[in-house]
This record gives C-alpha cells, structure tokens and sequence, in this order.
C-alpha cells in the first residue's frame, strides 16, 4: 500500500506557482535597507556677463562686446556662446555684421537672428585655474595633466564628435602626427579644441606645444588671444532698435546644421 499525501487540482497548481516563483527569485529575500539620497544642483555651470553693448547707436556705428564665460565647475566644461538679435521694425539680416574669430549664423525668421559664436568650444578651465597664451604645455601638465577628468572629457569628445576624436589617434584632419602619438589626454583635449599650435607638430614631446590662447575659468567669446571680444556693425540703412539676448551652452559639434563656420564677419 502506498503512502504520501494526495494533491487536488488546484493544490497542486499551487506548488508548480511556488517553485516557479522561487526559481526567478520572487520570493528571495532583500539583503538591505533602501537608501534615498536627493542631491541638489546649487547653480549654473557657466555663468555669462556682457559688457558693450550700448543704450543707442548712429547707422554705421561699431562696438566691442565682451561677453566673458566663466566656469563654476571643478572640471574642463567646453562652451560656446549663443546670441539672439530681434529687430521688430524691421528685418535683420541686412542691417547688423558680427565680426568675431570663427562663428555662424542662422536667420530664424525676418526679425530674428541667432549667432553661434565659436566652434565646438573654448574649453573651459577648471574653477580656479589659469594659463595664459604662449604657456608650454609641459608647465600645464605639471599642475594639471594628471587630474582624474581628462579621460572623461576625452570621452564626452568621442560621444559627440566620433570623426574628431577618430583623427586624435588616427589618420584625420584634426591633429598631427604628434597629437596621435601622444600619450597626453591633455594634448589631445587642447587640440581638439584648437587652443594649442606647434612649431613641430611632429614631436610629441609636451614642451613642444604651446597655448594659443588663454586656458582659463574666464574666456571672452570671442576674443582669441587677445581676449577683446567682438564687433557688431549697425549698417547705416538701420532704423527702430535692437533687442540682444546672449547665453552659453553646450557645443553640437558643428554649431548650427547646414552653416559652416566662418571666420571674420558671420
């Protein structure tokens, strides 16, 4: 005679639940306490301030603005800066020129400029450090070139711009023999954003390589070396007012689609 315990229908249906439960984990037990944690962002990373643009202009009238960027970050933040120009009574295009180192525009509407001013930088400096142009860059890798940010700015660079950090370390347009076969995340960085030259651009030897413009928490976009700014123009046939909102932000690679970027007036 047999002996056990005779399952019904639904008993049974009920094992096969609770050993496929148990086989996916449903029913294993945490191992911990949760914890939560809030963290609170306590200001921008850039913070822009813009001097020079005056209260009233006469037709054929230039002026410098200087629209310096300053990074609040404690790592490499690149930027550029963005400028909108209104004219509400009447169009745009015709009746300003900006002249600055490199940009692009884009006529967004007949009363609407938008100026990209830069390229796919400056790279910013870290908050509290400064070099100025013609500084070697042996001196900056001594106080900065072993900083843990370099390989993730040199990744933020392959994600956005995979054809530029392709010609870091590969045949390309962007960088040199030297720059390819350097070891220095930060030569590659500063090259990429067009902020070192060489007389030897062969040598991958970081005393080879100068700054050609400041590396600092402080840019002036776009003054290059000089750091002065740029000039707007007021073509004479101009009339009414101009409204002027500026800002910094993130680069795209290429500034705005289908404009290349120019250098001298936008």
């Amino acid at each position: 005679m047999r002996t056990g315990i005779k399952l019904g229908p639904r008993a049974a249906a009920f094992v096969a639940v609770l050993i496929a439960a148990s086989a996916v984990g449903i029913l294993t037990p945490t191992l911990s306490n949760t914890v939560s944690k809030d963290v609170q962002v306590t200001g921008f990373a850039v913070t822009l301030t813009v001097d020079g643009i005056p209260d009233s202009v006469a037709p054929g009238g230039v002026f410098r603005v200087i629209a310096t960027l300053a990074n609040n970050a404690n790592r490499p933040v690149p930027a550029v800066l963005r400028m909108e120009v209104r004219n509400p009574n009447n169009t745009v295009p015709d009746e300003l020129t900006v002249y600055s180192q490199c940009g692009a525009e884009e006529v967004v509407s007949g009363t609407r400029l938008i100026y990209y001013i830069g390229w796919h930088g400056p790279l910013l400096a870290p908050k509290g450090v400064s070099f100025a142009a013609g500084v070697d860059l042996a001196t900056v890798s001594s106080a900065i070139g072993s900083a843990e940010y370099w390989p993730s700015v040199l990744h933020e660079i392959q994600d956005r711009d995979p054809a530029g950090y392709e010609s870091l370390v590969a045949p390309g347009l962007n960088s040199s023999v030297g720059v390819r076969n350097s070891g220095s995340s930060l030569l590659k960085t500063l090259n990429y954003y067009g902020m070192v030259g060489s007389g030897n651009p062969a040598s991958s030897n970081l005393a080879d390589w100068t700054l050609t413009t400041v590396f600092s928490e402080r840019f002036v976009a776009f003054g290059g070396p000089s750091q002065d700014g740029f000039l707007v123009e007021v073509n004479p046939q101009s009339r009414g007012s101009f409204q002027f909102k500026l800002w910094a932000e993130r680069p795209d690679v290429l500034g705005i689609p289908h404009h290349p970027y120019t250098c001298g007036p936008l």
